[in-house]
């Protein structure tokens, strides 16, 4: 026998729309690969990839599974918690473009010349690509993640997965297994082509939940909190849906689809700039790549909030006496936990771009005054 239970929790409201919008400890660093010595020959700069990763919702589920022992039988438990960001899809994009607007105004600003797709889409290197001169919003890089594109701005796309993923150019790109890394490494063909021009590509993560499984004991167990801040790395783990031909856009983000399955992504915030191509080997001339040493926090957007799934186990270790001896019942139990977080759209741009801009301007900064001063 198995019993349902569901709980729906109600909206966590904004408590204060008057508090202001503060960052953590910025805590910022170049993540260096090979050592050696390192140029850039030429300023200027072709941007091969920007976009910004929000999490707006979040999908997991855990169990328990029961039995007899030592005289005790114990039912099968199941708990799954959802979480969701209520933040409208207009905000996120106008956050993206006005990061972007404000990456290019510092790059210039800086003495870099900024180079127009034009120009690279005449190269070998993007032969056989698609190009967006708009790219749309993406469910499909992520889970739980919305990835935007910086409006009417154009790059240059390999293709796409059945599941609607980007293919990526790199050394596991003809097995669909090259990830951003893999790309990354593969720009020194594209600078080479562009008369050894800076290639930038910037990819950001913001985050508001963490869940995390702690110790079952005598149940299924989920503790979500909210945590807005710009991922410095690490993973992100959610249930996405398998059946991927549905229109629902519900079913496709694994809210309510038949089937789905837990993945992980990777969530590291970082901006690469790679110039020039060796004779021998192919290396670049020039790498630097900017990370953060931890995650960025934004203060003073969404309340702390506590979120929890828990399905105890039922146990049975009395027995009931029958013609046919003693007989033993436990029911397996199920539980749900659904919530949404409710924040103002405002505040959340305040905050998010706070902590995007001073990243993104912080690295330009530093990577100018290294390798140009």
């Amino acid at each position: 026998m198995k019993t349902g239970l569901t709980i729906v929790c109600g909206f966590f409201m904004l408590l204060s729309t008057a508090a202001a919008q503060t960052l953590g400890e910025f805590a910022p660093k170049e993540q260096r690969g090979t050592y050696g010595p390192r140029k850039f020959p030429s300023k200027d700069v072709y941007i091969a990839g920007f976009s910004v990763n929000f999490q707006l919702y979040n999908l997991k589920t855990t169990s328990t599974k029961g039995g007899f022992a030592g005289k005790m039988l114990t039912g099968d438990t199941k708990a799954s918690l959802a979480v969701g960001l209520d933040i409208p899809a207009a905000t996120l994009q106008q956050i993206t473009d006005d990061a972007y607007q404000q990456f290019v105004a510092d790059l210039k600003a800086k003495g870099f010349n900024v180079i127009g797709a034009d120009a690279a889409a005449t190269t070998k290197y993007f032969e056989g690509y698609q190009r967006f001169d708009n790219m749309e919003m993406s469910l499909s890089e992520a889970p739980g993640m919305v990835t935007v594109y910086p409006s009417n701005t154009t790059f240059f796309v390999k293709g796409f997965s059945k599941n609607g993923q980007k293919k990526r150019q790199g050394m596991f790109s003809f097995i669909g297994l090259a990830d951003r890394a893999d790309e990354v490494a593969s720009y020194p063909k594209l600078s080479q082509e562009l008369n050894d021009a800076i290639i930038v590509n910037a990819d950001l993560f913001v985050l508001f939940l963490d869940i995390k499984k702690p110790y079952q004991g005598d149940g299924a167990r989920l503790i979500a909190n909210t945590d807005l801040r710009l991922s410095s790395y690490g993973t992100v783990d959610s249930r996405v849906a398998t059946n991927t031909n549905s229109k629902s856009l519900t079913n496709k983000i694994g809210l309510t689809s038949p089937g789905s399955k837990e993945v992980s992504v990777g969530t590291t915030s970082a901006i690469d700039f790679v110039a020039g191509r060796n004779k021998i080997g192919g290396s670049p001339f020039g790498t630097y790549t900017g990370v953060l040493k931890k995650d960025l926090q934004i203060n003073g957007v969404i309340g702390q909030e506590k979120i929890q799934a828990f399905a105890k186990t039922d146990q049975d270790y009395i027995g009931t006496e029958t013609a046919f001896g003693k007989m033993y019942r436990a029911d397996n139990i199920a539980v749900e936990n659904t919530a949404l977080i409710k924040a103002d759209p405002a505040m959340y741009a305040g905050g998010v771009s706070q902590a995007i801009n001073a990243f993104l301007k912080h690295h330009v900064n530093a990577f100018q005054t290294k390798f140009f001063k």
